[in-house]
Formats: structure tokens, sequence, C-alpha cells
């Protein structure tokens, strides 16, 4: 290697990448938001840079990839979240196979003592029970970035903050710990595969349960229909897709899971309360 930090593409076919630069920063070395994506799809590769960036990164991956940490590279599932301090090198993908995650570059002297405080692995990956976790956190950021003239520095701190105690309740309480396994695994295959065509019969054939004790289960343990849920995560990526003003509205029907544009509208408007259309034209591009 000759240290300088680069990515290493095992294919080169190009791919549209889900990334948001923010363009809201301000200088405050306590605490400041670098630039962040969701559901960002690579190509087969590898990103290796031994450097680093300069900066926190926040990774959550939402299928199989291989991490690096204290020296050892190895595979880890979907769900995984990986934290590293400014100092630390990258080195993560997948070479055999396309792959998703979100993140967040963030910087300031903040961060290293909300970290400590809650007590999660820093520079170690590990698994998350709700991958939402880290989804709505990043979507708060958005709105909060991309809705006022001015952001409030304070509350995206204070959302950075709850976001690590949320986190950190989840890892050492283990709150979902009664829920069963099958359960969670149906959750974080759904975080994984809302944008393609999902039948409740094949969900429940996964789960080794009926149609019927599948949707009474999901319900009793996360408090929405299974249907609601699959359409709240269209719902947040096509928020998330809609401020990216290169991709036309029939381009994000497809990547969120609809069919066509006229159904893609019509569920839209009936979750948000506007079209696609009028939505995009009330929100400014954040890029």
């Amino acid at each position: 290697m000759d240290g300088q930090s680069y990515e290493k593409v095992g294919i080169s076919s190009p791919v549209k990448t889900l990334k948001l630069n923010v363009v809201h920063t301000w200088t405050r070395p306590s605490f400041q938001i670098d630039r962040l994506g969701l559901h960002e799809t690579m190509s087969p590769c590898l990103v290796y840079r031994p450097r680093g960036t300069g900066d926190y990164l926040f990774m959550l991956f939402h299928s199989t990839a291989r991490i690096e940490s204290r020296g050892k590279n190895s595979p880890w599932p979907a769900s995984t979240l990986m934290i590293w301090k400014p100092q630390d090198g990258h080195f993560y993908g997948n070479a055999g196979a396309p792959w998703n995650h979100s993140w967040i570059h963030c910087s300031g002297r903040d961060i290293s003592q909300i970290l400590k405080t809650s007590r999660l692995p820093v520079g170690k990956p590990f698994s998350i029970p709700d991958p939402s976790l880290m989804e709505s956190y990043l979507l708060d950021t958005v709105t909060e970035l991309n809705s006022w003239h001015k952001p409030d520095e304070i509350i995206l701190r204070n959302l950075f903050e709850n976001f690590i105690r949320v986190l950190s309740r989840h890892f050492f309480d283990k709150i979902e710990r009664f829920v069963p396994d099958r359960l969670l695994e149906i959750k974080r295959y759904l975080g994984e595969n809302f944008s393609k065509k999902l039948r409740l019969s094949d969900l429940a054939r996964q789960a080794g349960w009926s149609v019927p004790h599948l949707c009474t289960e999901f319900k009793r343990f996360y408090g929405v229909p299974i249907i609601q849920y699959i359409q709240q995560l269209r719902m947040n990526q096509s928020i998330y897709l809609l401020r990216d003003h290169n991709r036309n509205i029939s381009e994000i029907a497809g990547l969120v899971g609809y069919p066509d544009l006229y159904t893609f509208s019509k569920m839209f408007k009936r979750c948000i309360g506007l079209s696609p259309r009028n939505f995009r034209q009330i929100n400014h591009r954040v890029s």
C-alpha cells in the first residue's frame, strides 16, 4: 500500500450512490456534522483508508460486509455498527456482492465524552437489534439541516447525544431480549429488502409461522402492523431520495419498491399528506 487513502473497487461498472453532503456546517469545535448517507448501495468493493478521514465515522451495514478491527479482518452480518475515531484507519466492504450501508461523519471534542459516557464499543464492530434507531436519527438530522434557514446547533447536538444514549440502552439493557429471534430476523430482513416485492406468505414461511401468527406477533412486539412498518421504511427512504433533484420521481418509485409512479404517488400522499412532486417543491435540496 502507498499509505494514501483510496478505494479498491472489485468491478468497474458505475453505480449511482445515495450520498448526502451536508452544506449547513458551522465552525464550532465541540460538535460538527460533516456529511452523511442513508442506505447507500455500493457495487462489490473493499474500501481501504489507512489514515481514516480525520473525523468520527459511524457506519451501519445493512448487508454482510468485511470489517477490519484491531488487525483482524472478518465478515459481519447485516445490522452491524462500526464506530471509528478520527485517527483510526478504515477497511470495510464486500468484494463479492453489492452491499448497503448508512453512515455519518462528525467531529468535535463533545463526541469523545458522549461516547465515553455511553460505554459503546469504539473501534470494534457490534450488532444492534434495530437498524431503524440509526435510520431515524439520520432522517431527523437531515430534517433539521434542511428545513430551516439556520439549523439549530443545540438541536443537532442533542439529536446525536440522544441517538447514542438510546443505542447504549438497547446495547446494554437488551430491551429486545424478549423478542423471538425469528421476529428479530424478519425485522432485519425487512430493513435490508423493503424495496423488493414482499409477500406475507414468504415472510411467514421464513419465520416458520402462519401469516396470521406473524402479523399478530409483529404488531404485539413492535406496535405497528407489518404492512405499515414496510410502508414506513419505504416512505423514509422516499423522503431522503426526493431531496436529490438529480433523480426523477419515477426512478425513486422503483428504488423504494413501487411498480409505477401512480401507485407510489398515491401511497406517498396518503402517508405524508403531499404528493412527491409537491414535497420536493417545498423542500430545498441538500447537496
